[in-house]
């Protein structure tokens, strides 16, 4: 096995070959130049193929070291937008006669190319390559290979919703029957032997448990293994609706709705759930915290804003410098939409989220106070320029475009910082954190709740003094959702479950105990 570690220099990752026998290792690469160099398999042994750099305008560059050579050669170079779009080699297939890549340079949407390896023995910079397959929608993966040639075999592309694209035709039969199997359900292959004759497939929907199954090939049978979660079979869960949504500008917006079932008519106490990231998305399936804020009482939406991933380079590209800006615009375009539709009580909105979500909570109510009744800022960050400047030191090689995504040099780090307006903040917040969050550090909050209580404003604050960059442990996840549906039942009016031994039994510290949020000490 290939792993990386900084512990020579924690900026940069040197490779190591173990020996999972006997814990030995040998060192493979030493990392002192900021490259990101990958690896292969070829020939009985690991190979340095690939060294990528990240450039000063945050665009890439790549080189090449092909099998039996030695030396480095110029292979590829992408912009900034090609590469925040997912433009990048990927590997060899165990033989070495191909690389693959994905490649988003044109039209804005990903796809799957190769250069044969006989070719990039003459080429320069500019290989021709083969196409293998152009996805039609925004994202591009590789759901099953060979495992004996590394070669593509099953491709998956996902917009709202998923579909799988065959490139290997010996596998139709298989995937025909699975559909079968699967029913209602999606079904996705996680991995498979060494001959690919057994699969083991996850079927999941956005109502029921995932489940796992072995898949015989030879027998076109499939045995099921087990239910992750099998008492949620006992209940009706929400349906997630996949919606299209559009920004005030007319950028699409793909979002995910889940309906309460618990009041038919009329609008209804609405939860605006945000992503973190920002450059991530949110997807179609099973969701706990839409489950349970449905379950509570409450419609629960949330939006692939401009910025996130999985939609095409427009849509990520749109988000470059638009924190506090047109990224905040699509989440208030978003709730207007709901209650245009007479889907959200106008009056009983609160904004929730985690990471950048967190963020968008905190700009909720400085940017636009009287939209939202109440927010919940779980490990967000309140000042962007002291975000900035806490960045990991692991990070270094890639910090040019997240700066760069954010607007560093472009945009005024304070105008974009919550923190700033901290006074205008109206209506009830509960901010969460975890003391050893080295992402988003633990002052980030308390300088927030600081300037709040300078302004004699309320505040909840919980910490978690053994947790990181979100909570883990299911002992402190209980009682965090504890807390926040009891936060929300008295914003809302929504049900909740007595809190119980929940806290008690967790790590939770209470920093700060708001008056006006109706919090309770049990």
């Amino acid at each position: 096995m290939v792993i990386g570690l900084n512990d020579r220099d924690p900026r940069y990752h040197d490779l190591w070959v173990i020996n999972l026998e006997t814990g030995e290792r040998r060192l493979l690469y030493e990392a002192n130049d900021g490259h990101l160099v990958s690896v292969d398999w070829i020939d009985g042994d690991w190979q340095l193929v690939l060294r990528n750099r990240i450039q000063p305008d945050g665009g890439s560059t790549y080189d090449l070291r092909l099998p039996g050579q030695k030396g480095w050669k110029p292979f590829l170079s992408f912009s900034f937008e090609e590469s925040q779009a997912g433009s990048a080699p990927l590997g060899f297939d165990r033989n070495a006669t191909w690389l693959y890549g994905f490649l988003n340079i044109k039209d804005g949407l990903p796809c799957l190319v190769r250069w044969r390896t006989e070719a990039l023995q003459s080429c320069k910079e500019d290989c021709p390559y083969e196409l293998v397959y152009q996805s039609k929608s925004g994202t591009l993966g590789v759901e099953l290979s060979d495992p004996k040639t590394h070669a593509p075999q099953i491709l998956i592309e996902t917009d709202l919703r998923s579909r799988k694209i065959i490139i290997d035709q010996e596998l139709v039969n298989d995937l025909s029957a699975l559909k079968q199997l699967a029913k209602d359900r999606e079904f996705y292959i996680v991995n498979d032997d060494v001959d690919s004759m057994t699969w083991l497939v996850s079927l999941y929907s956005d109502t029921h448990s995932p489940q796992y199954w072995i898949w015989n090939r030879n027998h076109k049978k499939g045995q099921k293994l087990f239910s992750v979660n099998p008492s949620l079979d006992k209940y009706k869960l929400s349906a997630m609706e996949s919606i299209e949504l559009r920004a005030r500008d007319g950028l699409r917006l793909p979002s995910y709705l889940t309906r309460s079932t618990l009041n038919q008519s009329g609008p209804q106490p609405f939860v605006l759930l945000v992503h973190g990231g920002p450059q991530a998305r949110d997807y179609w399936g099973l969701h706990s915290v839409h489950q349970l804020l449905a379950n509570r009482g409450y419609h629960v939406l949330s939006v692939n804003y401009r910025g996130s991933t999985g939609f095409g380079k427009r849509h990520l590209l749109a988000g470059e410098g638009q924190w506090y800006a047109a990224m905040q615009d699509d989440l208030v375009d978003a709730v207007q939409w709901a209650v245009d539709e007479g889907i959200a009580d106008p009056k009983k909105i609160v904004i929730m989220g985690g990471s950048y979500g967190g963020y968008a909570a905190l700009a909720g109510l400085t940017r636009d106070p009287e939209l939202f009744a109440a927010a919940v800022d779980i490990v967000g960050p309140s000042n962007v320029e002291t975000l900035l400047e806490s960045i990991p030191p692991y990070w270094e090689p890639i910090r040019k475009p997240w700066e760069r995504m954010v607007g560093v040099g472009r945009v005024d780090l304070a105008a974009i910082s919550p923190l700033t307006y901290a006074n205008r903040i109206q209506r009830p917040l509960l901010i969460v954190h975890g003391a050893n969050d080295v992402r988003v550090k633990l002052s980030e909050s308390e300088s927030i709740v600081a300037a709040m209580h300078s302004n004699n404003l309320p505040v909840d604050f919980i910490v978690f003094p053994d947790e990181g960059h979100g909570i883990e442990d299911p002992r402190n996840s209980l009682a965090l959702y504890a807390v926040i549906e009891k936060f929300l039942a008295k914003q809302l009016g929504g049900r909740f479950e007595p809190i119980g031994e929940a806290i008690q039994d967790s790590s939770m510290q209470w920093r700060s105990k708001s008056g006006a949020g109706g919090m309770i000490n049990k």
